[in-house]
């Protein structure tokens, strides 16, 4: 199910086409967010990912007048515009860059007391068999995230669309424009690659879950 009523996106569209400001913040209010943390996995940087964002909206201003209801669905054309971004960035860069971690428990690992009265160094053993377990689990995220980032751009969107973002094979198929069935076989080979890399970097990967039909 699409994320935002359509006629609501195609209204808004056409106001943009007309000079409406008000209706340009609108577009870009309902859909910046969602934008930019699928830039973010694409690129791998939120510096980057921000870049993608800004010169797509900017985009969207020049070339609104562009956009057939016919042929697709307006957030298509916006994510349309935001691939070819994306894929200008790789081309700019014409080198990997590695994925910056992004978000944090906030875990120090200092050794300092957790409150409940035992001072630093002294903590139990039960806070550092857990405080281990969330390191390994972030370090198997970030494991995880630079294999993606290492994709293909086609296997890459696809993965971002249905195992990061959660949408559904119809959505993401509406998104790249693309067969539901295509999208289906590029994510399945994606996940066949993720789990054999995970796999030769000694991870213990879990096979992705599938998004909702």
């Amino acid at each position: 199910m699409p994320d935002m009523p359509e006629p609501r996106d195609v209204e808004l569209l056409r106001q943009i086409v007309a000079g409406d400001e008000g209706a340009f913040l609108s577009f870009y209010r309902r859909h910046q967010a969602r934008l930019y943390r699928f830039a973010l996995h694409m690129t791998g940087r939120p510096d980057a990912a921000a870049d993608v964002v800004q010169e797509t909206f900017i985009t969207l201003m020049r070339e609104a007048g562009k956009f057939d209801e016919n042929r697709g669905a307006p957030v298509a054309f916006l994510y349309g515009i935001a691939r070819n971004h994306v894929r200008r960035a790789y081309e700019k860069e014409s080198r990997y860059v590695p994925l910056m971690e992004y978000g944090s428990n906030g875990l120090n690992g200092n050794g300092n007391g957790n409150g409940n009265g035992h001072g630093p160094g002294h903590e139990p053993a039960i806070g550092a068999d857990v405080r281990f377990e969330s390191m390994a689990r972030e370090e198997a995220v970030k494991q995880l995230r630079q294999v993606v980032s290492r994709l293909p751009q086609h296997y890459r969107e696809v993965v971002t669309l249905c195992d990061l973002q959660g949408r559904t094979y119809a959505d993401a198929a509406a998104l790249l424009e693309c067969p539901v069935g295509t999208v289906r076989s590029r994510l399945n080979r994606a996940r066949e690659i993720l789990i054999e890399k995970m796999r030769l970097l000694g991870g213990k990967e879990k096979p992705l879950r599938a998004a909702g039909r």
